[in-house]
């Protein structure tokens, strides 16, 4: 929510708001003196109203900012946020600067304020709903990755292809091996900005012919590549496979 008694003009990101390379981040814009029609909804043009910096060189922002409902003066924008910044990856410490330029604020000046968020580490974590799991048995694969969520706005997803299944005696596959009968091809997340991703799988008897060993240890591996170190991370979890 933002902060708006009393204050005549606002920039601010939704609560949880994180800058992913490649994803949509939200930003809101309070400013009254843009409410010019108070029965319907506004949109104005970004044009010499807003700027956007990261590490202070320029990126394109979105060309209009739409009222978030009528007569509020909130007013939403919703900016891409590029992978690379001068033809190299973004890392983590890079900052975005959006900037607003009022010709005339309450005072009747003009007046200039910005508001900053940089790409930051995030801890991720990599579990199952069991841990003793039986043949034919559905678990729950969980992963907490806001790298991920790529649009705070919308819910995202992960691919199970990138989540690898090994046992003992090397049967090896991804998630989206059909033997897993997995409910969704994607983890999905859990609602809009949650950052964690579920997908229910079924244990197999057999993977492409190779039958699963009972009692014998397995293990998930999934490699995260979104950090913002711009560094591989493969986190692990085992299981059991149990009898029916």
């Amino acid at each position: 929510m933002l902060p708006l008694l009393g204050i005549a003009l606002v920039i601010a990101f939704p609560a949880g708001a994180a800058m992913n390379p490649g994803g949509i981040l939200s930003f809101y814009v309070y400013d009254d003196d843009l409410n010019t029609s108070h029965r319907g909804i506004n949109q104005v043009s970004t044009s010499g109203l807003l700027g956007f910096t990261i590490n202070g060189i320029p990126i394109q922002g979105p060309s209009i900012i739409t009222e978030t409902s009528q007569d509020s003066g909130i007013f939403v924008g919703r900016l891409n946020i590029p992978s690379t910044i001068n033809g190299r990856p973004l890392q983590q410490g890079d900052t975005l600067v959006i900037t607003y330029s009022d010709e005339s604020d309450c005072s009747g000046n003009p007046t200039t304020i910005s508001k900053s968020i940089a790409v930051t580490k995030h801890n991720t974590s990599f579990s199952t709903s069991a841990k003793n799991i039986r043949i034919g048995q559905t678990f729950q694969v969980r992963i907490y990755d806001p790298d991920f969520n790529l649009d705070s706005r919308n819910v995202d997803s992960i691919p199970t292809r990138l989540i690898e299944f090994r046992t003992e005696n090397g049967i090896r596959a991804t998630l989206n091996n059909e033997a897993f009968e997995a409910r969704t091809t994607s983890l999905r997340e859990t609602g809009k900005n949650t950052n964690t991703f579920i997908v229910t799988v079924k244990m197999p008897k057999e993977i492409d012919g190779d039958r699963l060993k009972i009692g014998a240890t397995a293990q998930l591996r999934f490699t995260d590549s979104t950090s913002p170190s711009r560094t591989s991370e493969i986190l692990k979890t085992n299981i059991r496979i149990g009898l029916r």
